[in-house]
Order: structure tokens, then sequence, then C-alpha cells
């Protein structure tokens, strides 16, 4: 038999022809046709085939590819055990190499992205150190100016006699303080920028009258740009004053006074620039004896830099993830582009009920009626509702209903809504990706091995079992697992899906206490499982939860 061994042939090919390397061995080795295609609907898409030109003769054997697709032979003479072994490792080798092929895509994809944030991360770098110059520059100017002149005061009245430089001695002191203030107001940190202004605004010798609002809190360094900006106008201004805060996708600050005689742009060019190192802008504009300035700046400044979920530590989103690559490759179209963008998206939260946006989520005012739960619940729609308002029965049973998994919560907040989502993201993600998949496979053929693939997956996986029960429980199913629905919600996970979290044990638990729990859960479930006693639904329900527990046993 002419050719050489598949591994042979991938120690010596270039990776981008190893999959034509290794389609021409095995033809050249079977002496006949070989192509190693994918199957659409339209019949068989050649990846790559030899002898190039001719159509495909009479097939005499084919294999399946893991990862997807198919090699067949055609036009063979004789066949035997040792070319049927051949045509075996050639399937297992353009296996190995479609996967490669995959992976160096997202080595690729990832290598793009690091450079991006390396690069953002720089800017920000730079624009942080741009923004402590600048802030050494101003409290160096705010001190020694006010100091130096008061300073100058009092040496000039010392020359009069004690009793009156005493006086300007307390004027030092109470402007020092002011000046202080001004540098580190103690009401920032605390309350925010508005209430640290209105402090501001009350030892000015004019009337300054705020509305409006921010919001919720955000980072130390925004706040403190803010307050600083909106307070180097208030100390340029004078007569009435109106401030008005306002936040959709940033915060917003407009002042609106008296225009003074001195030159806006010029007196605040320093706050501006400072303003404009955090990604904000102060604009100032003057119309018939009044001025208007809008301050502007991002709710964050920092790169959004942070770990990125490990969707690729769970074996059933790496799973997912290729039977997805399957279906582009076998059926493309603009649906199975749209699966395998979503599958790569962060969870989606809505808001229903707040008048106030918030970054990463929809905010929805209201009401919370089915017609809201069934557009949340579309297949495009989110991952988890935070509902601020009392949610009615048919908006709760349109979201039980949904095709995908929606979350509903009345009483946690974004952050802690966001922090389950987080770690529950590969399953949710895999679980949306599947309930899709199973729709766009019915338009395959019976026989196509992709439907089979996707519904074995679908029935097969274990976390999805997981998520399914927690639903369940969650949703209040009096009559399943009466009494022990606690424990179980917290097996699978409902407080975190670490192995402490779910068999209850604090923090410092050590290893031998976690497989002494994990034993002891498994034992109980396993055995209410097999108790005769038990229902049908309770003995899947215990079933599940015997398997989770097992499942840390094992890792």
């Amino acid at each position: 038999m002419k050719g050489v061994r598949p591994h042979e042939l991938a120690t010596v090919a270039p990776p981008h022809q190893l999959v034509h390397a290794l389609v021409r061995n095995l033809a050249e080795a079977v002496e006949g046709q070989a192509v190693y295609g994918m199957p659409s609907a339209t019949g068989l898409v050649s990846v790559a085939s030899w002898p190039l030109g001719p159509s495909l003769g009479a097939e005499a054997a084919r294999e399946q590819v893991a990862g997807g697709g198919v090699v067949i032979v055609a036009e063979v003479r004789r066949w035997s055990d040792a070319r049927q072994a051949l045509l075996r490792e050639t399937a297992l080798w353009l296996g190995i190499a479609h996967r490669l092929s995959w992976l160096r895509s997202d080595h690729h994809h990832a290598r793009s992205r690091a450079d991006g944030l390396r690069a953002e991360l720089t800017t920000a770098r730079e624009r942080l150190a741009q923004v402590r110059d600048l802030e050494r520059r101003r409290l160096v100017g705010a001190i020694t100016t006010t100091t130096l002149r008061d300073l100058a005061e009092v040496r000039t009245r010392l020359r009069s006699g004690p009793a009156r430089a005493r006086g300007a001695l307390d004027d030092l002191i109470d402007n020092f303080r002011t000046v202080v203030r001004g540098v580190y107001p103690a009401m920032l940190p605390d309350r925010g920028p508005r209430e640290a202004l209105e402090e501001l605004a009350a030892t000015l010798p004019y009337p300054v009258h705020f509305t409006g609002t921010l919001g919720r809190r955000v980072g130390w360094q925004v706040e403190s740009g803010l307050y600083h900006a909106v307070a180097a106008v208030l100390n340029v201004v004078d007569g009435l004053v109106e401030v008005h805060f306002h936040r959709d996708d940033a915060l917003r600050v407009r002042i609106t006074a008296p225009a003074p005689a001195d030159d806006l742009d010029a007196a605040l060019a320093h706050d501006a620039e400072r303003i404009s190192v955090l990604g904000g802008a102060m604009e100032c504009s003057v119309s018939d004896g009044t001025a208007v300035v809008r301050v502007t700046v991002a709710d964050r400044i920092e790169p959004a830099v942070g770990p990125a979920p490990p969707l690729d530590h769970s074996p059933l989103y790496r799973q997912v993830r290729d039977l997805v690559r399957q279906g582009q490759e076998a059926v493309g179209g603009p649906e199975w582009e749209a699966v395998a963008r979503r599958l790569l998206d962060p969870p989606r939260i809505a808001v229903v009920g707040s008048p106030e946006s918030s970054a990463g989520v929809t905010v929805f005012p209201g009401p919370a009626n089915r017609s809201l739960a069934q557009r949340l619940a579309a297949d495009d729609g989110v991952d988890a509702v935070l509902c601020l308002v009392p949610p009615p029965h048919a908006f709760r049973a349109a979201l039980r209903l949904a095709r995908q998994r929606v979350e509903l919560s009345e009483s946690a907040t974004v952050e802690q809504l966001t922090d389950r989502l987080a770690a529950w993201r590969p399953v949710l993600a895999a679980r949306r990706a599947l309930i899709e998949m199973t729709r766009l496979v019915r338009a395959l053929p019976d026989g196509h091995p992709l439907r089979w693939s996707v519904d074995r997956t679908a029935t097969e996986a274990h976390e999805l079992a997981e998520l399914d029960l927690l639903d369940t429980i969650e949703r209040g199913d009096t009559k399943l697992l009466r009494g022990m629905t606690v424990d179980a919600a917290r097996l699978l996970g409902t407080h975190g899906t670490d192995a402490r979290t779910r068999l209850g044990l604090p923090q410092d638990a050590d290893e031998p206490q976690i497989r002494a729990a994990a034993q002891q859960a498994a034992t109980h479930w396993r055995t209410q499982a097999e108790h005769p006693a038990t229902g049908g639904r309770d003995r899947l329900a215990c079933e599940v939860l015997a398997r989770t527990a097992e499942g840390i046993l094992r890792s």
C-alpha cells in the first residue's frame, strides 16, 4: 500500500496544508479517490479532494470526522482491513487538523483583542498620568496662591501691631480650611458629588439652586473630576446660579448663571483640559447675558479590561461551540451567524420599573405586563429581569413559558444579578445556543449527523439538567422535593457554583472536608432516588442532585 501513516505526514506537512496533504495521501494509498467534505442541505461541500477535477465515483467507504464533516473514498479496486484502518486514522487526523484550524483562528482573535486591550491600557495610563500632573498643578496653585496672599497680608498687619495681625491670622486659617475643603471635600466620598457641591454652595456669597440627580454612585476618579469641574464653574460665576444634574449614557451637569465680565473659556481652560483627560468635556456658551456651562463625563474612565469569563473551562460550552461551527460550515447563513455571535455575548439584564439608566443593562420604566415579558423573553431577548415593581401573574407566566430561560428577580441588585449570571454564563450561553440550533437543524435531512449531535447534547448534558431543576425549584413548585428544596437549590448552585458554597461549607474548608461533604451529599441523594416511596419527578430530581455531588467528588 502506497502512502505514509497520517501521523508521520503531520510532522512534515505545513499546518495550513495538512488537510489537503492527508486527503491526497489517503487517495494515493488506496489507489482511488478521496474527498473530505461537509454535509449540507444540497449535498456534500468539498473541503479537499484528490485527484482534482473528476467527480466522485463509486463510493467504497466513508468515515465521520470529529468536529464535523466526513471523509469518503471511491473508485477503489480492492478494499481491505488495512485500508479501512488507514481511513479511520486519516479521519482522526483530519479532525485534529480541523480543531487546529479553529484554535489558530481563536488564537489570532485573542491576540488581536490582547493588542487592542494593551493599547487601550497604555492610553488609559497616559491619561491618568496627565490627570495626576494637572491635579498636582491645581493643588500647588490653590495652596500657594491663597497662602502667599494671606501671609503677605499678615506681614503688613504685623507692622501695625499684634491685634491687627491676629485678625489676619484668623482669616488665613479660614481661607486655608476652605482650600483644603476644595481639595478633598469630606462630603464627596460619603455622599457623592451633588451633596458635596451643595456643601460648597453654602459657603458662596450668592444663591445656588440644584435640581436633578446623577443616579447610582460611580468611581471615585469620575466623581472627583466632576465635582472639581463644577466647583470651578461655581467659583467664577456670580448671581443666581442654577445647577441641573442628569444621567443617560454619561454624567451631565448644566450650570446656568449671569454671564461674568471675564472670558469664561479662559477662566475655565485649565479645568476643561482636566475634564477632557478624564474622557469628558466642558462646553461654555454665552447668550443674552446668560452663561451656560455643560460638563459631561463618562461613568468610567478605566479601560474595560477584566478577566474574561472562563467559558472554555466548561466542557458543555466547548461542545456547543463546536456544534455551532459545524452548523456554520454545513449550512451557514445569517441565523447561524447570529447564534455564534450570541454565544460570545455576556449575559443580558433588563431592569423593569426604574426611571434611570444604568450601564450594562436595558431599562424599561414599565409597566410590567405580558407584552413586555414576551418582548424580554424573545429569542434575542435578555437572560435575566430585575423587576422593581410588583410583577403581575401574567408577567411571571409569560417569562416562565418562554423558550429561552429568563431569570426573574425582585429583590437583588444589578450587581448581584450580574455576579449570579456570570457564574452560570457558560451554561446559559450553551443552553440558549442549543435551543436555537434545535430549531435550525430541523431544516436538515433526517439523517444529517448535526441533527443527531444537537439532540444528543441537549438531552445528555448534566449542566442543563441542573439548570432546569433549579428553575423548577426557584419558581415555587411546592410538590417537588418537599422539605428538601433549600438544600437542593444550594447544591445546584443558587448561592454560588464553587464546591464549598454548593456543599454549605465555610470558605476555609480544606479538601478532605469538601470530599467528605460531597460523599455525604451523594449518598443522601442517591438513597432518596432509590427509595421505593420516592415518586417519578422526585426520583429524577434526586438523580440529578446525586450526579452533581458525585461530580464534585470527581473534580
